[in-house]
């Protein structure tokens, strides 16, 4: 009784498999609640006035290739939390959005929402195996294409896509009779450079030729040169450059690119 549940006694499993290098964990559920004020009641009644809200986030170190990232379509993930001898999960959770942030002297970080349609109770347990191979990455074996990144410094970049979900309720029935993706996946890159011989382009010139495809590609190797995660922005096109100049250090370049696929 009273005892503390230290974060090396919890565990979280995704689809048959324990993440590694989990930061935090958030699972938790919100119902839609409205008081109704009926003939011949003082007090009011309580009911539901929408579907039950519940969300998984979590966040964690990059440090082998995602499974994560298998989820972007329609195929559901399973997940539980896992501690005491218990656990608490969902079968029918739903990729959101998912972004991966990279910098000088730091491990890449791994930010995902999953928003889930079936009950989460305790009756589900999604253990399984740990992630056989680690490997760590740094940034000699981080690499990143896109505009200048050839005859300037890239410094940091930040990564991250959106999957727009639509579940269809019936009456009688508690969880959707159908979740659907709806097309298209939209992504976002920002990228720092420190500027050698880089310079803006035209504010206008998104409103001419800024519209081409870019190539824009991230590639995480661990130190030992194993593949860890290839990322890209498919449709890439600039849409945004930020100048930084100041008495304090070398002068900065931020880009910032949007696709969809």
């Amino acid at each position: 009784m009273f005892d503390t549940r230290l974060n090396s006694e919890s565990h979280f499993f995704v689809s048959g498999q324990q993440l590694s290098g989990v930061e935090s964990l958030d699972i938790g559920y919100k119902n839609s609640a409205t008081v109704l004020n009926p003939l011949g009641y003082s007090k009011g009644v309580t009911a539901i006035s929408g579907p039950t809200s519940q969300e998984v986030s979590f966040s964690r170190n990059l440090i082998y290739a995602d499974p994560i990232l298998d989820y972007t379509g329609s195929k559901p993930i399973s997940g539980s939390v896992n501690y005491n001898g218990n656990s608490y999960g969902f079968k029918s959770g739903y990729l959101t959005s998912y972004s991966v942030s990279c910098a000088v002297n730091s491990i890449p970080k791994v930010n995902t929402k999953v928003v889930v349609y079936d009950e989460m109770n305790d009756a589900v347990d999604a253990t399984g195996a740990t992630a056989t191979t680690i490997v760590i990455p740094n940034q000699g074996s981080i690499s990143a294409t896109c505009d200048n990144s050839t005859t300037n410094r890239v410094v940091g970049f930040d990564y991250s896509l959106t999957v727009n979900r639509k579940p269809y309720y019936t009456i009688g029935a508690e969880v959707p009779s159908a979740v659907t993706m709806i097309s298209p996946i939209d992504y976002s890159a920002t990228v720092q450079i420190e500027v050698d011989d880089a310079f803006l382009e035209s504010g206008f010139a998104f409103l001419g030729t800024g519209k081409n495809s870019k190539t824009v590609t991230f590639t995480l190797n661990g130190k030992d040169g194993t593949s860890i995660q290839s990322l890209s922005i498919p449709n890439a096109c600039l849409v945004g450059e930020a100048l930084n100049a100041s008495s304090e250090g070398a002068i900065r370049l931020t880009l910032n690119y949007m696709g969809h696929q």
